[in-house]
């Protein structure tokens, strides 16, 4: 703990509130691997509402400074946006659950992550956690897998009808209950456990995180997530974009295609022309006729079911038409934040600077975050994904990293911009056009 001097001249402490960092590290345990849901504790009580409760209140009474950034004032008039909808829909305030789960599960949380990782050091702590989320889930899948009633230790069953025919997918519990949430997610640590590989010191730290990735791979192939599998294969191309650079990258895309396709015809077919993937179509033009319809705020918040009989499938669509063109503007420019912090990051790696190790830490963390951000929006295309809590807490973490390397470097001036705000928002709406495009050209192929 240390002291500073006020704007108005009077001492202030700073503090880094370890006791709330403690509690944080074990919400996101709670969130993650979920052990309170575990059939051998099965507790009754709220208990990862009194974690959120008792770290948003260390947050208040402990930490000094507190952060906020653009992100931050993005998601209350994301907010704002949802009551809106919900007053367009003539619902008003009468059902505001999916509303005040945007506070309780995305905005409380982002705050709470960014503010108290005010170090490296904490930041790897959390993605630590998150790994060993993913081991558990993967040990999990596996037991499914080969046990004979394809149920796991949790007591969640790998088999489920869709339509006439019977499939099996690995499942966890709680918020990974599904088998796209739980291949999203894995899809997002792949490039963690590879960031822990290359930052590794010894062999046998280097074994044991090359053995974690590789059994995160065969997470995702238990899975059956088609969404998965097309986020994995993003994530492969953007390592080797980053390492090759383009023209070796599209070179090595082609030489492997064969093998992608035998991949994916071990997974369910991926094609137009399967009941699945036509009924995805028609959800995403179910998603334009409602934008059309409510073009400024949409039908509100986790609405697309009442209007449709599936879900889009497309977290990009179910933004478009649950929260309109303002709502959707908001929320791309969120994401669109997200790339433009870590890449101003990234850029440092040729400036002068990066000789100092903890910049040069923080750039390196940088890249494979930024990687798991691109094997989100790419599973996110073909599943309806947009406000589930495991990218924000992704998402706080890459801006974290920006506020630790503007703060260390303040020569440097990294900071987004009234120009950088007004760009994300144009982009989002461009981005807006090109989704309707892309659906209507799809459709009429």
């Amino acid at each position: 703990m240390t002291k500073s001097k006020s704007r108005f001249g009077a001492e202030s402490q700073e503090s880094t509130a370890p006791f709330g960092f403690f509690l944080l590290c074990v919400y996101t345990a709670l969130v993650l691997i979920r052990p309170h849901e575990w059939p051998i504790l099965s507790l009754q009580f709220p208990v990862l509402r009194i974690f959120l409760i008792a770290t948003f209140f260390a947050y208040l009474v402990s930490l000094r400074p507190k952060v906020w950034n653009a992100q931050c004032t993005i998601m209350i008039l994301l907010l704002f946006s949802m009551l809106l909808s919900e007053i367009r829909a003539l619902r008003f305030f009468s059902d505001l659950t999916f509303v005040i789960d945007w506070i309780n599960t995305n905005t409380i949380p982002f705050i709470l992550f960014l503010g108290f990782l005010v170090s490296f050091g904490r930041q790897k702590i959390i993605l630590l956690i998150s790994l060993l989320a993913c081991i558990v889930m993967t040990q999990h899948a596996y037991v499914q897998v080969n046990n004979p009633f394809g149920e796991g230790w949790a007591e969640t069953v790998i088999y489920r009808n869709d339509g006439a025919n019977q499939m099996a997918q690995a499942r966890y519990i709680g918020i990974f209950n599904d088998p796209n949430d739980m291949g999203m997610f894995l899809v997002m640590n792949i490039p963690i456990a590879v960031f822990f590989l290359v930052s590794a010191k010894g062999w046998l730290m280097k074994g044991v995180y090359l053995l974690t990735t590789i059994f995160l791979v065969f997470g995702i192939y238990w899975t059956g997530s088609r969404g998965s599998l097309l986020g994995l294969l993003a994530v492969l191309f953007a390592f080797f974009y980053l390492r090759f650079g383009k023209m070796k990258s599209i070179l090595l895309a082609g030489i492997s295609l064969p093998v992608i396709l035998v991949a994916m015809g071990s997974f369910r077919t991926i094609s137009k022309d399967d009941e699945s993937s036509m009924q995805r179509l028609t959800a995403w033009y179910e998603g334009i006729q409602m934008l059309l319809h409510r073009p400024l705020f949409g039908f509100g918040k986790e609405r697309f079911l009442e209007y449709h009989s599936k879900l889009a499938h497309n977290s990009f669509v179910t933004v478009m038409s649950e929260l309109g063109i303002i709502g959707y503007t908001l929320w791309m420019s969120f994401v669109l934040l997200i790339f433009l912090m870590l890449l101003r990051i990234i850029k440092l790696k040729s400036d002068p600077v990066s000789s100092d190790i903890s910049i040069k830490q923080e750039v390196t963390l940088a890249v494979f975050i930024l990687v798991s951000i691109i094997g989100y929006c790419s599973t996110a295309f073909f599943i309806s994904r947009s406000y589930i809590m495991f990218f924000y807490i992704f998402a706080a973490m890459a801006a974290a990293s920006f506020i630790r390397v503007s703060k260390a470097k303040p020569e440097l001036q990294l900071e987004i911009t009234g120009k950088d705000l007004l760009k994300v928002a144009f982009l989002s709406l461009v981005s807006l056009v090109l989704l309707y495009i892309i659906i209507i050209t799809l459709l009429r192929i």
